[in-house]
């Protein structure tokens, strides 16, 4: 085999092998002798028939293409060895040449991207200042109220904010459709979760009352009922009002958290979350807009493929969630209000952003000689041990069983400590 390389822009190798006439002619020997022991022929037992005659059964394009997908699997395998070559997607297979007496092929190699780092250090991207407002304090702490709200029976008519316990089922043009029906269904009336209008018209309702409830299914709704008229028979069971607790000494202390027994103390954890919920979202736009800064410095080149693959990952995770969902991706996109179009469009920006990230951290891991060595792997486990409470060998037996992964993340957690710490 003889082989010719080309680099060319975008991280692609281009490789041209011309296989020698004997060895091609062999390959078509070696395809020739597997492709025959499935040949069937009357008075013979199948792959047992005389070479000659089971060969007129075996057509000699198949021979061929047999012939080239196994030279090609070790041939590629030799050539990212023998070249250093690392790839980062599915290669490309064309034919220059191709008969029985010659085997030329192009193989075009998506590889590692190109990193060429600008400046990542000393750079002043700017923190902002965490200020809970005392709106906001007191607004949380209302929510807070509200999530640990009793409901309690009533027999006043219902009002929005109110939970009612109905039975129903839906109609269009007087037949039932498919998810339209539900039995002791608890519904807040105002939150919003049914369709617009459906909630409004059982605001007064008593218990063991019977409504129809008439709605028009919005234009983005799925499974074929958008734009249509439906009537869901009603029946109410129960009308709970709900009661918010006071904030009080004897509520906090009901909440059973540590260290906190008084509504000031309360007050304080709360504003503390909400400090710390701040921080993490601060510190997330920080990192965020300091890459994009070290990225606009540095000089990345990338193979489309990479980029290509990724996005199409990406599609594949949101399809398999939506379709866990119950729903398909047209009905997703009529919510969403996009299309398939859009969504990849944005998903290939993701990717690329994401690669750039990656491998632009890698290339400062290598420029500072970041590196996980095995003192390292046994601080992160002792420390973990001690976090969970756990003894060492269990915290080990279990990271361990993906060494690769946890070694990885101890990295990326360096790399960040190191940006963080170097840059303002």
């Amino acid at each position: 085999m003889q082989k010719t390389l080309k680099k060319l822009e975008n991280c692609r190798t281009e490789v041209t092998i011309t296989f020698e006439q004997e060895e091609w002619k062999k390959a078509q020997d070696v395809a020739l002798n597997k492709l025959v022991k499935n040949v069937e022929i009357k008075g013979f037992r199948k792959g047992h028939a005389p070479l000659q005659l089971a060969k007129e059964k075996v057509h000699q394009a198949d021979i061929i293409n047999n012939a080239v997908d196994t030279l090609l699997q070790d041939a590629y395998t030799k050539i990212l060895k023998e070249e250093n070559l690392v790839p980062v997607a599915r290669p490309t297979v064309n034919v220059n040449k191709l008969s029985d007496t010659e085997c030329e092929l192009v193989i075009l190699i998506p590889t590692r991207p190109e990193i060429k780092l600008g400046q990542y250090k000393g750079l002043e991207i700017g923190h902002k200042e965490i200020n809970i407002s005392e709106e906001e304090l007191q607004n949380e702490i209302t929510k807070r109220l509200k999530d640990n709200a009793e409901l309690v029976l009533k027999d006043d008519a219902a009002k929005l904010g109110d939970t009612v316990v109905i039975d129903f089922e839906g109609f269009v043009d007087g037949k039932p459709f498919e998810g339209g029906k539900a039995e002791n269904f608890s519904l807040e009336l105002g939150s919003h979760q049914f369709v617009p209008g459906f909630e409004d018209q059982l605001v007064g309702a008593k218990a063991e009352e019977k409504r129809d409830v008439i709605v028009t299914f919005p234009d983005n709704y799925p499974n074929g009922l958008n734009n249509k008229e439906a009537t869901f028979k009603v029946v109410v069971h129960e009308v709970k009002e709900k009661i918010v607790p006071e904030l009080t000494d004897e509520f906090v202390a009901e909440l059973d958290i540590k260290d906190v027994k008084t509504k000031d103390e309360y007050t304080a954890f709360v504003k503390k979350d909400l400090e710390d919920k701040a921080k993490r979202a601060e510190d997330k736009r920080y990192f965020d807009a300091l890459l994009d800064e070290i990225a606009k410095n540095s000089e990345t080149s990338m193979p489309q493929e990479f980029i290509d693959d990724e996005t199409e990952h990406m599609f594949n995770n949101l399809k398999q969630q939506v379709e866990q969902n119950g729903l398909d991706m047209d009905s997703y996109y009529k919510i969403a209000g996009t299309d398939e179009k859009t969504v990849r469009a944005r998903m290939s920006e993701d990717a690329k952003r994401n690669i750039t990230r990656y491998f632009l951290m890698e290339e400062i891991a290598k420029a500072e000689e970041i590196e996980v060595d095995d003192n390292t792997i046994e601080f992160e486990i002792a420390k973990m041990a001690e976090q969970y409470g756990m003894e060492t060998d269990k915290i080990k037996e279990i990271v361990l069983k993906d060494k690769e992964r946890f070694v990885a993340d101890i990295k990326q957690n360096q790399i960040v400590t190191f940006l963080l710490q170097n840059n303002k």
